[in-house]
């Protein structure tokens, strides 16, 4: 305990500097800028400031870094809200019960929530990281490509299990999305398939320019025909909605925790990535809800599963970066770059009590920034609420605009914005015929990181696929798996539904 309360006073110290808060503030204000700039994210805001954090003393640095990713993640729940625009890939799942909110004029409700959740999922992830750096290396070690290909695969079962509408459609946009996930270089035998000639995929199709088109592109073209606000009945934009929005969450504090476990929990493992950890938690939150049938019609439940994940996946992912060097997400391997370039070495120097006060100012001010936004949200809730009548034929050119933009801006490619228009319209014709978008996104994200999985698994087994029953964790993962599948058919089976 004296190692802690020394590492943590120093690291309390520097706040005492105007100047630390002012690099704070430039890293909070960009996090929540490109969080709400769809195709941007908190790695592009990292990246641009790795530059000005030279000369920097490195905890000042870091202070800025950790401003970036405690705003990024409710920056991008805003525009998904809103307009159906995911900020940020992890945002998509907020879009899928917090659109829908916005629609029937509950804009203030689903950012009240999302703006709760945000903060106490956060706050949820940090403990975690706080009680978990001793033991890092005992669970990132045990959890290898077995156990993450089981885990992605119950994502992608959740394509049949909670498609909403007609199953069939469902499963057929599904089946698109893993499609769509095989183009391009084989990820572990290095195979070209299904490229059509065209230089552009070899690398695949990039999910974000996908997610893009099918939910923000698609939305402005929907808006554009129909010439109507985003709000199909009136807003009241009472400082009471965002209330309500608050009292949700603790209405559902069992969604909250179960949900920041899973992001703080998926966020560990390196490579998975918050899209996974959102959709998993809006998933577990379907399943278990005696609400389930409402899910992707406006269940604020939903927006507190998302959003109390996508920042508890802060928390987990910091474990593997500061004790290996292995970044958990995509924010985190620039943040190693930045390591390097401070001369920061992750493992047993940055754990040690020299190292410790550092790694406190990581923690100390993402809990800083996530308090600050989900603040800030809280009081321009009830005023972003607004944007929600504002009339579609005028709002959509703004969507398209900014989206294409948002495309191109990731690797500075006309084709990424090409891809997102074709999208887009794809998006449009899968809404008006009732397929589902939902379950397109599932099949190409969940697609590309099933496939490398579990290939790795089968070149690291002596025993062929039964790798994944003789693994002790893998085989639990498997346990629920099946439990999750089964458990549905025998509450139909036991109702005389089948």
């Amino acid at each position: 305990m004296s190692e802690v309360v020394a590492a943590i006073l120093p690291a309390l110290s520097i706040f005492a500097d105007g100047l630390t808060w002012v690099f704070f503030l430039l890293g909070f204000v960009m996090g929540l800028v490109f969080g709400a700039i769809p195709g941007l994210s908190g790695a592009v805001a990292l990246a641009l400031l790795i530059p000005v954090s030279w000369g920097m003393e490195p905890r000042q640095g870091m202070v800025m870094f950790a401003g970036v990713m405690g705003a990024v993640a409710f920056g991008g729940a805003i525009p998904a809200i809103l307009l159906n625009v995911p900020g940020t890939a992890p945002n998509v799942a907020t879009c899928f019960d917090g659109y829908p909110l916005s629609q029937k004029g509950k804009a203030g409700v689903a950012l009240g929530a999302a703006a709760t959740a945000s903060c106490l999922g956060a706050t949820f992830g940090i403990l975690w990281l706080v009680i978990l750096i001793p033991a890092v290396r005992l669970i990132i070690m045990k959890v290898g490509p077995p156990e993450t290909f089981v885990l992605i695969l119950f994502g992608l079962f959740a394509i049949a299990l909670f498609v909403r509408g007609n199953t069939l459609k469902g499963v057929c946009a599904g089946g698109l999305g893993l499609l769509l996930a095989f183009v391009g270089f084989d990820p572990v035998t290095g195979a070209l398939r299904y490229n059509f000639g065209t230089m552009y995929l070899y690398d695949g199709i990039r999910p974000i320019p996908v997610i893009i088109g099918v939910f923000a592109i698609s939305e402005a073209i929907n808006l554009s025909i129909k010439g109507e606000a985003v709000a199909q009945v009136e807003i009241s934009s009472k400082a009471s909605d965002v209330i309500e929005g608050v009292r949700s969450v603790f209405r559902h504090r069992m969604t909250l925790l179960r949900s920041s476990a899973i992001g703080t929990g998926i966020g560990i493992i390196p490579g998975v990535g918050g899209t996974v950890a959102c959709i998993m938690s809006w998933i577990a939150a379907a399943q278990s809800s005696p609400r389930k049938a409402f899910f992707g019609s406006g269940e604020v439940e939903g927006v507190i599963a998302s959003e109390a994940a996508n920042d508890a996946k802060d928390g987990g992912a910091l474990l593997p970066t500061i004790a290996f060097g292995i970044p958990g997400s995509a924010e985190m391997a620039v943040l190693l770059g930045a390591f390097i370039l401070h001369g920061l070495v992750p493992g047993p120097d940055l754990l040690s009590p020299g190292g410790l006060p550092l790694v406190w100012c990581l923690i100390l001010s993402l809990f800083f920034s996530n308090i600050l936004v989900s603040s800030a949200g809280l009081l321009m809730a009830r005023h972003l609420a607004k944007l929600t009548m504002i009339r579609g034929n005028v709002i959509a050119p703004v969507i398209f605009c900014v989206c294409l933009l948002g495309a191109y801006s990731i690797h500075l490619s006309i084709y990424d914005a090409m891809l997102a228009l074709i999208f887009g319209f794809v998006g449009y014709l899968m809404t008006k015929y009732g397929f589902s978008r939902v379950t397109l996104v599932l099949g190409l994200v969940l697609g590309t990181k099933a496939e490398r999985n579990f290939h790795l698994s089968l070149m690291m087994s002596d025993v062929g696929g039964w790798i994944f029953l003789t693994r002790p964790i893998a085989l639990v993962f498997v346990l629920v798996l099946v439990a999750v599948v089964l458990i549905p058919i025998l509450r139909r089976l036991k109702r005389g539904r089948l």
